[in-house]
């Protein structure tokens, strides 16, 4: 007997996670370079997540990807396409506004958008 593929892959949950560590944990050390592939690597599977969810109908776990793509897009250093995708997120999304006002004060306050 066979179960249905999930539309919703356990992998690319799994690969964006280590991904954000990746993240992190290079962002500790001092590794810019290192911290952006791995960060923009994270928000691009936070995207494709998203997709994923959307189709599957779960519009709170796709809210929260695409909020967690615009935090990494932030750390590695693309603040326009981060603020674009979290000005969006503000329009599609106004019952979460107050979350998303937080994460940009958090994103503005401690974390440095880097250059590229």
């Amino acid at each position: 007997m066979s179960t249905a593929p999930s539309p919703v892959s356990d992998m690319l949950v799994t690969v964006k996670s280590r991904e954000v560590q990746r993240g992190l944990l290079a962002e500790m050390r001092g590794d810019q370079d290192s911290a952006i592939r791995h960060f923009l690597a994270a928000a691009h599977l936070e995207l494709v997540l998203a997709a994923d969810y959307d189709e599957t109908g779960d519009s709170d776990l796709a809210f929260r990807s695409r909020l967690s793509a615009a935090s990494c897009l932030w750390r590695a250093g693309q603040g326009e396409p981060a603020r674009g995708l979290i000005d969006q997120l503000r329009q599609t999304q106004p019952e979460h506004s107050t979350l998303i006002q937080k994460v940009l004060n958090d994103l503005g306050t401690n974390v440095p958008v880097l250059a590229q």
